[in-house]
């Protein structure tokens, strides 16, 4: 069975939202709606949270989860988690970096991404993605786009709308939306990205000894480090519908969602 560490970075001085994995959601906070869920994985041997912030290890104390004060020069939760993995004090040959601002992670989801790896010594990394079905979301810059080969490796990931849909235009336009509405099947096959990820232990430290990648810097988006230094990632269907809390705004969406799912279940 292989060893799985679960890092949910958290960081306290997010810029858009200050203090967001203390955010109020539900019955708790944002952060400790992420933890109860990793912590229900059957596959993550070990779970700690990463954070620059005294305010968020108080925190953890207060819902029984390990932390870990990491420094506050990390330009990214990938980094952070790195960290995690060199002053853990054990081995794991999977360490799933778990975003903090995924309230809606379901630990099946998790014990998924853990499992890829399970007889497979050639994969590197895996992530999640699920069905995009808004065409606004396909356009909306914030919303990262996914397209995958057949066999499931990632081809490549942006920021635009991918794939470009032609259909009979006659005109190529930027937004397609006129010929995508007639497109068999309708959005059908695009994907959106959850930024959760698996790596082997020794490819996450690996990727952050590198340099960031041009890709990477064009679009803003970390994963594309991983696809020029030509390590794979697995595209695995996710089993939730991401909400990822960025903004107050985000995070009103959630605590709407959460309502409506407890009115459901009563």
């Amino acid at each position: 069975m292989l060893r799985a560490l679960g890092v949910i970075p958290a960081r306290y001085a997010s810029t858009r939202f200050p203090g967001k994995p203390l955010a109020p959601l539900g019955n708790g906070s944002l952060l400790s709606a992420v933890w109860t869920a990793a912590r229900a994985s059957s596959r993550l041997t070990r779970v700690i949270v990463a954070t620059e912030d005294d305010r968020i290890v108080e925190a953890c104390r207060g819902f029984r989860a390990e932390s870990m004060l990491t420094s506050p020069d990390h330009a990214s939760g990938t980094d952070r988690a790195a960290e995690v993995v060199r002053r853990a004090g054990e081995e794991f040959d999977v360490v799933v970096n778990i975003q903090g601002d995924e309230p809606f992670v379901t630990p099946t989801s998790l014990d998924r991404l853990v499992a890829a790896f399970d007889g497979h010594p050639e994969l590197r990394m895996a992530t999640l993605a699920e069905p995009l079905d808004s065409a606004d979301d396909l356009f909306d810059p914030g919303t990262v786009k996914v397209v995958r080969a057949h066999d499931g490796r990632a081809l490549y990931f942006s920021r635009a709308p991918i794939p470009f849909h032609r259909g009979s235009a006659a005109r190529l336009d930027a937004d397609f939306r006129e010929p995508l509405s007639a497109r068999p099947g309708g959005l059908a096959g695009y994907l959106k990205h959850q930024g959760i990820y698996a790596y082997r232990t020794e490819t996450l430290l690996t990727l952050t000894a590198l340099p960031p990648s041009p890709l990477e810097i064009d679009e803003g988006l970390e994963q594309l480090r991983a696809l020029q230094a030509g390590i794979g990632i697995a595209v695995l269907a996710s089993d939730f519908r991401s909400i990822a809390v960025d903004t107050p705004a985000d995070l009103a969406r959630a605590a709407a969602r959460l309502t409506l799912r407890q009115e459901i279940t009563r």
